[in-house]
Formats: C-alpha cells, sequence, structure tokens
C-alpha cells in the first residue's frame, strides 16, 4: 500500500478514535458542569498545568524516537519501554513529594493532596508508552481507537457517578486514573509488542540524543500552548481558573483535536516520504490546504457562536467563560496556520531548527501573557493570540524555506479558506441578533448550518 493511501487510511481512524474520546469528554464535561462548581474544575486543572508540564520532559522523548527510528524496531522499542518505566517510576516519586511546593506556587494550598494522588497518571501512562508509539509508527490507529474510547468513557463515567456522589473535586482526580489504566491496560492487549530482558546499549545514546531535540521542543512546546493556563493558575483563584480551563475545553475537543490528529499522522507519513528520498514540497501544500479548509472555519465559527455554545454545554452558570472561549478559538484558528510546518520539519530532521522557533515562541508568548495578566483572564488570551499569530508566521517562513515552498504558494494554499470562513461571519451575526429568543442549543444548530452552508458555496466558488 502506498504512503499516501496508509496515511488516508491512519487519518481516517485516527480522527475517529481521538474525535469519538473527544465528544465523549465534552458529553462528560456538560454533565459534570451541572454537578460541580467552577473551582472545583478549577482544583484540577491547576494540578494538571503541573502533570503537563512534568509529562512534556516525561520519556525524555523516546517514545518520538521509536516512532522516527528508521530500523532495529524490536530493540528501539525495547530502549524506549525502559526509559519510560524508569521515567514513571522518577516523576511519580518527585510528584509525590514536590506537591506541596506545587499547590502552594499556584494558590491552593488544599490542592496538594490532589497532585499527590495524580502522580500515579505517570507510571499508568508510561507502563502503554511504547506500545502506543509502535502504533503511531507502524500507522495502526485503528488499534488505538478502543484503548481511546475507553479512556474516555471510563474516565467521564467513573468522574459521574462520584460527583453525584458528592466527592467534589475528588471525582475527577479518580475518574482520571480510572480511565488511564483501562486505557494502558487495552493498549497491551491491541499492541502485541511485548518487552524482554535485554537492553540495546548501543541504542540508547542515538535514540536519547534525537529525543533530546524532540524533547527541547516539546517542553518548549508546552510552554507555548499550556502557559496561559499557567498564568491564569498563578495570579487567578480557581474559579476563574476553572472558568478558564473549561473555556479552552471547547476549541479543544473541536478544533485543536482536527490538529491533533493530523499531527501524529502526518509526522510518521512524512518521515517515510522523507525516508525514500522524495520531496515533501507537494504533500505539504496538500495538506496545508485540506486542513484549512476544515480547522479554519470550525475556528471561526467557534468564535461567533461562543455564547449559545457554552450556554447549551455548560448551563447559564458559565456565561462568563463565552468571550474567552471566542479568544481561545481564534488562538486555534492562528495555530491552524502553521501546525503542519512542525510536522515536516520533524520529519527532516530539523529538530534543533523547531526547538529555536520553540525558543523565539516562548520569548513572545510569555511575556505577552504576564503583562494581560495584569488586567484579567480574557487579556491573557488576547495577548496569547498576538504572540501566537507571529509565532505562526515565523515556523511558516522557516519551513518553506527548508522544503523548498514559496510564501506565495503556502498564502495561496490558505487564502480560499480564510475568505470562505470570513465571508461565515456577518450571516452568523444577523442569526445571532435575530435568534435571541431561542433556547441555546437551536441557536448552535441553525448557526452550524447557516456557516457550513455560507462556507461550503464560497469554498466552491474560490476553489473548485
Amino acid at each position: 500500500m502506498s504512503v499516501g493511501r496508509s496515511t488516508a487510511r491512519a487519518a481516517i481512524w485516527a480522527f475517529l478514535s481521538t474525535a469519538g474520546a473527544k465528544a465523549i469528554t465534552l458529553v462528560g464535561l456538560a454533565m459534570l458542569a451541572r454537578l460541580l462548581a467552577p473551582s472545583e474544575f478549577g482544583l484540577l486543572a491547576f494540578a494538571l498545568v503541573y502533570i503537563t508540564y512534568a509529562d512534556t520532559i516525561g520519556d525524555l522523548g523516546s517514545g518520538v524516537a521509536l516512532i522516527y527510528w528508521p530500523d532495529r524496531r524490536e530493540d528501539a522499542a525495547q530502549v524506549t519501554f525502559l526509559i519510560s518505566i524508569a521515567s514513571g517510576i522518577f516523576w511519580c516519586v518527585s510528584t509525590i513529594v514536590l506537591a506541596p511546593a506545587v499547590a502552594h506556587f499556584f494558590n491552593a494550598p488544599h490542592g496538594a493532596p490532589l497532585v499527590q494522588a495524580l502522580s500515579f497518571s505517570f507510571l499508568l501512562k508510561y507502563l502503554g508508552n511504547t506500545h502506543d508509539a509502535l502504533a503511531q509508527k507502524d500507522l495502526k490507529f485503528r488499534a488505538r481507537l478502543l484503548p481511546d474510547i475507553s479512556l474516555a468513557a471510563v474516565n467521564a463515567a467513573v468522574a459521574l457517578f462520584l460527583a453525584w456522589k458528592g466527592y467534589g473535586a475528588w471525582s475527577l482526580v479518580w475518574g482520571r486514573l480510572a480511565g488511564m489504566t483501562v486505557r494502558t491496560a487495552l493498549l497491551w492487549i491491541v499492541i502485541p509488542w511485548r518487552p524482554t530482558r535485554s537492553i540495546p546499549r548501543d541504542l540508547v545514546k542515538p535514540m536519547l540524543r534525537y529525543g533530546r531535540g524532540i524533547l527541547i521542543v516539546n517542553v518548549l512546546g508546552a510552554i507555548t500552548t499550556g502557559a496561559d493556563l499557567a498564568v491564569v493558575a498563578h495570579y487567578f483563584n480557581t474559579t476563574t481558573l476553572g472558568l478558564y480551563q473549561m473555556a479552552g475545553k471547547i476549541p479543544e475537543t473541536t478544533v485543536m483535536v482536527l490538529l491533533w490528529v493530523l499531527s501524529t499522522v502526518l509526522f510518521p507519513a512524512f518521515a517515510r516520504v522523507h525516508a525514500t528520498g522524495e520531496s515533501l514540497r507537494r504533500p505539504y501544500l496538500v495538506v496545508t490546504r485540506y486542513i484549512s479548509s476544515v480547522t479554519i472555519p470550525a475556528a471561526v465559527g467557534l468564535a461567533v457562536l461562543s455564547h449559545p455554545i457554552v450556554r447549551s454545554f455548560f448551563g447559564p452558570a458559565w456565561d462568563a467563560a463565552a468571550p474567552l472561549v471566542t479568544a481561545l478559538a481564534t488562538v486555534a484558528a492562528l495555530r491552524c496556520l502553521s501546525a503542519q510546518a512542525g510536522d515536516v520539519l520533524k520529519a527532516t530532521g530539523h529538530a534543533q531548527t523547531i526547538a529555536w522557533l520553540s525558543v523565539v515562541k516562548a520569548i513572545l508568548i510569555v511575556p505577552a501573557l504576564l503583562i494581560g495578566a495584569m488586567y484579567g483572564p480574557l487579556q491573557v488570551a488576547l495577548a496569547l493570540c498576538i504572540a501566537v499569530a507571529l509565532g505562526a508566521v515565523l515556523s511558516l517562513v522557516y519551513a518553506s524555506r527548508i522544503i523548498g515552498v514559496s510564501l506565495l504558494e503556502v498564502t495561496k494554499a490558505f487564502l480560499p479558506s480564510i475568505a470562505a470562513s470570513g465571508a461565515m461571519v456577518p450571516p452568523l451575526l444577523g442569526w445571532l441578533r435575530w435568534s435571541t429568543h431561542l433556547p441555546a442549543a437551536a441557536q448552535v444548530a441553525g448557526g452550524v448550518m447557516l456557516g457550513g452552508a455560507v462556507f461550503g458555496v464560497v469554498l466552491l466558488l474560490l476553489d473548485r
């Protein structure tokens, strides 16, 4: 089977897996939002800020190195497994010790026990890390469907039951741990690789060397993608953090899930094409054209319909999150412009270039967020918009130079979707003014149909 066909099939299965899991998660959150207060979501959110940052260092980049490694599949998997287990133990113990300091930094000292309980998520995740990487390496995304769906379903079911019983923020913690336990167990079942007693010593240093470049990228990437949540967690109370986190969940479970799915598939696919010596110029332009035709209109629709979307999913108690959804959906749209550029750079072995780009992006984002924090959480999100826009331009410039594509060609690939998405905005604003008497769910449904129709017609006229 050709790389193109196998990539297309992998993308379909990856989308079903991730989109299904995110849909279950969003439904679960919508139900939990009616049982728990924003402050209780905020308690979990600050703990996850720390977990997310620690997880970027986690396996020292060995999982990505396994996906990239061109030969000795079994030995490379063994190296990844050994590093993952050691890392899981280290981070579990370290988190238990550091939990009080982490909680103090985020102004939530009573949340230390939640951080300590979540420390076991490192062990649970890294036990299945090698199997997950092998599934991605072999483009066997169908095998990941059941584990990913089960993670979301078990997480939501356990959290809902415990929230109904009155366990508050702890219901979210135990739901997360239960879901991760089931996912790891299923990964071991569906991916038939098993560790051995061998230690391929000659592969440890080369894989860690490659992983080190990706590790730097991941750490800086965590700063550029999650620094806003960390700033809100540090400077504002848990109620504000809960609102901000839940606002971010909407673009995360829609627009960003599309980017995540495509990035997960495109990196190994681009790596395969590059390994054959073929140019990535045409695949890059094709991917850019098609990704933008899906992600950009979705982000614009979220930004315009934010208020009825928040009310229909989370209820009127969460109305304050609507302006945050608009700003964070705009951030998602901007990230859509350059996401595939990073995949091309990784696949062509330019990890150092990505690292330097990530440094520049972090330098842009962190000061902007700190300035925004002086005024409020919405200003934090708006500052993020500006910094992400500048970072997207940098990524596009460097990726274009490396693979020999002109910026004019890249711009032409984007323009039809950007123009068609812009054409959606006036009709959607008019719909919102006309439909104020309708239930929020009806406003969302009507807006989606209207926006989709306008986008489809305009895109057809501009780019048949």
